[in-house]
This record gives C-alpha cells, structure tokens and sequence, in this order.
C-alpha cells in the first residue's frame, strides 16, 4: 500500500460512506430514500470540496443531512490522511514510518522530517481560522435566520465551507433554490468574511508554516511562499478588474448595484471563481468574455497544500517561466539565482496535460450524454468546474442524466487528489539509464 494507492482507497471510502449516509430517509426533507447516484454526487462534490450540487442543501437535506455534508466538506479539506492522524494522535497511537510517508506525499513535503508537527500545525490553523470566521458570521446568519440556534449552524456550516473552499451554503430556506450567496450580494457583514477565508484555505499550509516560522525566529520567506502570495494577489486584483470591465453595466450581474457593491462583488467573484465556488449572481447571466476568463482562472485554481483545486498557482507559474525563458543545458530554468528542475518542470507540464486531457475527455462525454439539452457553453463550465473543484455553475446539475454525474464525479474526484496521484499509484518501475539511445531529431512547433 503506497502512500498514492492509501490516498485513492481513503478519499474514495469516505466518498462511499458520505454517500450511504445522504442516501437514508432522515437525511432528507421528503423522508424517503434517495437515489444512490444523486448521494453519490453530493458526497463526491462534499469530499472534494467543490460545491456542485443536484438539491438545495438547505431546502432538501434535514439538519442531520447538512451535518453529514459539513462533515464531509471538513475531511475532504483537511484530507483523509490528515483526518486519521489526528484520530491516532487523539488515542495515543504512534503515526510509524508508512503513515508518515502518506502524510509527506499528502502534504507534498520533501522528506518525512517533522511531519508529525507539520500535521498538527495544519489542524490547529485550520479550526483556529474556521473559528474566527465562525465568530464572524454569526450575527448575521442569527438577523438572516430569525433564530439563535439556526443561525449559529448557519454560520459554522458557512465558515467550514468557505475556508475548505468548497461553496456549499445552508441558506436556501429564505432564498429560491440554488441561489446561493445572492441573497447577500450587498452585505459587507457576510461577503468580506467569507472572502478572507477562501484566500486563507487555498493559499496552502505550506504558507502558513514558513509565515509562521518567518514571525517566530525571523527568517526570510522561501521562494514558495514569495511565488504564492505575489501570484495570489496579482491573480485577485487582475480578476477583479476584468470582472469590472466586462461587468460592469450587465443588469443582469452586477450592473444595477451602487458602485461600492459593484467593486466588492466583483473582488467576490475573482476570489470565488478560482476554486470557491460561491456565487452572489446568476453566473449564466455573464458575458462569454467574462465565462471564458473565470474558466480561465478556475482551471489555475489555488495554491499547492491548500483546499483549493486547479492545477495550482504554482503550477501556472512554473509553465510561464517555461514559456519566457529558455532551460539551460541540463533542462533547468534558473528564476533569481535559484535552479527550477527539469524534474519540477516535467512534473508541472505533466499536470497541466492531463487536466487539459480530462477536461476535453469529460466535456465531450457529458455534451454527447446529454444530447443537446445543454448548451456546449454551459458543459464545459460544468465540467472545468467540477475537475478543478471549483463549484460554480450555470444551473444545470440538477438536470443531468446519471451519466454526466458520474463522469462529473469522477473529474472531482481526480481534480481533489492530484492530477498526478493516480498515475503515481500505479506507475511502472522506470527503464534503467544505463542504455544511451539515438537522439529521436523529431522536428516540432
């Protein structure tokens, strides 16, 4: 049992059990059982922290059903491996040598040194962060409710989704079906809340911990975490201007709100559309520029080590270098004195095809699925959407046929444990280095 084969079985044990649970008759309104492919959705878009749905969390799922959901969107953001070592911390049990290794390639760190610590960093900062963002909302989820007790799971159920990035929200009882944030389109009390921790879950616990270390004894922030905050930033205000631009005057956006709600929904949709999944406004209503760009920006996503999905900022930023600057002899490209590998080069190009590959798999199988009852526009935001965990939708989920849902499941699915990790499971031991071939001369471009 690898650690890439432990991380495929776990995610995909929890995906199972969250579905059994979501497919009994006290985990619904209507009292019935559900059918199995409708859980199995909701599981799978809960664990992998996406935020597509078939039914209103809040009008269709019992309190008990929203429990399991905020359950499952809390595994599937801190991760399985992350979730059993704190259950082995928590009964005294020793994490051996294996479990560590799981830890290291979950956590995608170097070597297996303090990951225990690391581990236990992670945890805290992530209940510690979910805490205040907790605190934060509840006022208004009590004046939204109209009740102490209700607006008090509201609001914690909104801040595990929120940090965990995963775009579901309890509030669809005062609001139309699927409607999402829209009620709070022009709510500073909510919106800023729920904006900071999106950035917070997808910057990656690999930024907390070198912050952390930074504040603590002093040390320059490594190269990682320079990359992510400068990328996440300039990613943030370039979303958010665009938005603007192409937005800006659409009545059916944002174009009959005051220009102070304007800016800040515009902010709201940057930060959402690159791996939230939280939406204030009708995102079918937007011009083609703007669904292309969030399209764009979904498949980037967030940072590695995060709640985010895409193929990473990291990732994006590595490929642009590829594009900007020539490797040297040996395959490398040298950023600021420092050697980018032709290794990491390899692995971040590999990333980026495989997405490209399941998205254009994915779309074309659910368009034919769905034989013209959705627009080709509308699938492929659904599909992006899905493979990179993003959430957002044009409405259409509650339609598909089970075919389309499985294959959107199983892009979440594969968007949430790494585009990598399978490959990885079961990949074939390398040819030995040792036989010197002819140069292939193929000619290309």
């Amino acid at each position: 049992m690898t650690p890439a084969k432990f991380i495929l079985l776990g995610f995909a044990s929890v995906i199972l059990l969250g579905a059994f649970l979501l497919c009994l008759p006290i985990s619904n309104t209507a009292g019935i059982w559900m059918p199995f492919i409708d859980s199995l959705f909701t599981s799978t878009s809960s664990v992998c922290v996406t935020g597509l749905m078939v039914y209103d969390v809040a009008m269709e799922l019992t309190i008990f059903g929203q429990v399991i959901v905020m359950l499952l969107i809390q595994i599937g953001g801190l991760g399985f491996v992350a979730i059993t070592s704190l259950l082995f911390l928590l009964i005294g049990k020793k994490i051996d040598y294996a479990t560590r290794l799981t830890i290291q390639e979950s956590l995608n760190q170097e070597d297996t040194k303090d990951v225990v610590k690391t581990i236990v960093f992670v945890i805290i900062a992530t209940f510690s962060l979910e805490l205040i963002g907790f605190i934060a909302l509840i006022p208004p989820m009590i004046e939204f409710s109209g009740s102490v007790g209700l607006g008090i799971f509201k609001a914690l159920f909104l801040a595990v989704s929120a940090f965990c990035n995963a775009g579901f929200d309890p509030l669809g009882t005062a609001t139309p079906a699927f409607s999402n944030l829209s009620h709070f389109a022009t709510n500073p009390a909510v919106l800023i809340p729920v904006m900071f921790l999106i950035v917070l879950g997808g910057i990656g616990f690999i930024v907390f911990i070198d912050l952390f270390k930074k504040f603590k004894k002093k040390k320059r922030l490594n190269i990682h975490t320079r990359i992510v905050l400068w990328l996440t930033g300039i990613l943030i205000l370039l979303g958010a201007v665009l938005v603007m631009f192409f937005e800006w005057n659409n009545p059916n956006t944002i174009g009959n709100m005051s220009t102070g709600n304007k800016i800040m929904n515009c902010f709201f949709q940057s930060i959402t559309t690159r791996t939230a999944g939280f939406a204030t406004f009708n995102q079918s209503q937007m011009s083609q520029i703007t669904v292309m760009i969030c399209e764009i920006f979904m498949f980037i996503g967030g940072s590695s080590a995060s709640m985010a999905g895409g193929v990473k900022t990291t990732t994006f930023f590595v490929l642009l270098l590829l594009l900007f600057k020539s490797p040297d002899q040996n395959g490398n490209i040298i950023y600021r004195n420092r050697k980018i590998s032709n290794n990491l080069i390899t692995k971040a190009t590999k990333i980026a095809l495989i997405a490209v590959g399941v998205l254009v798999v994915g779309t074309t199988l659910v368009y034919t699925f769905e034989a013209g009852t959705a627009t080709l526009d509308a699938v492929i935001f659904e599909c992006t959407s899905a493979l990179c965990n993003a959430g957002l939708s044009f409405g259409i989920t509650p339609t598909l046929c089970w075919q389309s849902k499985l294959v959107l499941s199983l892009m979440m699915y594969m968007g949430r444990i790494g585009m990598l990790t399978i490959p990885l499971a079961f990949k074939i031991k390398n040819q030995p280095n040792s036989i010197k071939y002819v140069d292939a001369k193929l000619t290309v471009g």
